[in-house]
């Protein structure tokens, strides 16, 4: 299993299809982003044991992300974040609506990734 699936699962989404890379748009470039993910993939944070280490290195993918892929990222962490912090006694129920709009913004992403970026696994978070 790779570090963005362990993060993905730290944080108690399951299984979620992402991956990720960049174009313009006011933001970072394609390549910009998609190296920041690839170097991601390929360093030694773990989210489970340094999850803001590795909230961290996606905020560093996020600020090389385009502009038109920015507010997907920060739904991403954002939602990440929040179930984090709410520790271990939190039911599932109350992040479902977090989760559907997980769900929209992973779904973009890939969609762009598909269409931008190479070099990357297909599934990053799976």
């Amino acid at each position: 299993m790779n570090k963005l699936s362990n993060l993905a699962l730290a944080a108690g989404l399951g299984a979620l299809s992402l991956t990720a890379c960049g174009g313009s748009d006011g933001g970072g470039s394609a390549e910009g982003f998609c190296d920041s993910l690839l170097e991601l993939e390929n360093s030694e944070v773990s989210p489970e044991t340094d999850f803001d280490g590795a909230m961290e290195a996606l905020e560093d993918v996020k600020s090389n992300a385009p502009g038109d892929l920015k507010g997907e990222l920060e739904t991403f962490i954002d939602v990440m974040n929040k179930i984090n912090d709410a520790g271990e006694d939190a039911s599932f129920d109350e992040f479902e609506g977090d989760f559907e709009k997980m769900s929209v913004a992973i779904e973009k992403i890939q969609d762009y990734a598909d269409a931008n970026c190479e070099g990357l696994p297909e599934d990053i978070f799976n």
